[in-house]
């Protein structure tokens, strides 16, 4: 039973780190779909406009995530300053970093000639 463990862990630790698709490539599956079949597969996108015949559809994915901040302790009365915990309430000397929500997005935005996704491109720092 041992070996057979010893002989597995090396494929358990290879499927702990696979990961799927990149963004990139999912969205190159949609090059030569048509504009019905892109909204379907997407859903209605977030920008539209037509420029001398060309089409560019703009879909915008963004989400929020909590960087809970620090917050020093003591000022002048040691690590524990009044008797709370070192990540406890700032001090008047040690304010520390207040917590902030930070709003990352991703822009794809495809272009359509004639009907037909062409080519795509992705902008914004959550692209990954």
């Amino acid at each position: 039973m041992k070996k057979i463990i010893f002989a597995l862990l090396p494929l358990f630790s290879l499927a702990a780190c696979a990961t799927g698709p990149s963004l990139e490539s999912r969205m190159a599956a949609y090059t030569g779909d048509t504009t019905t079949q892109l909204v379907e597969s997407l859903g209605v996108p977030d920008k539209q406009i037509t420029v001398n015949g060309v089409e560019y559809l703009a879909y915008v994915q963004r989400h929020e995530v909590l960087d809970p901040g620090f917050y020093g302790g003591g000022g002048f009365y040691g690590p524990y300053g009044y008797g709370r915990p070192f990540y406890g309430a700032a001090t008047f000397y040690d304010p520390g970093f207040p917590p902030e929500i930070n709003d990352e997005t991703c822009t794809i935005t495809f272009v359509l000639k004639a009907g037909r996704v062409e080519s795509f491109t992705l902008r914004g720092g959550d692209c990954s």
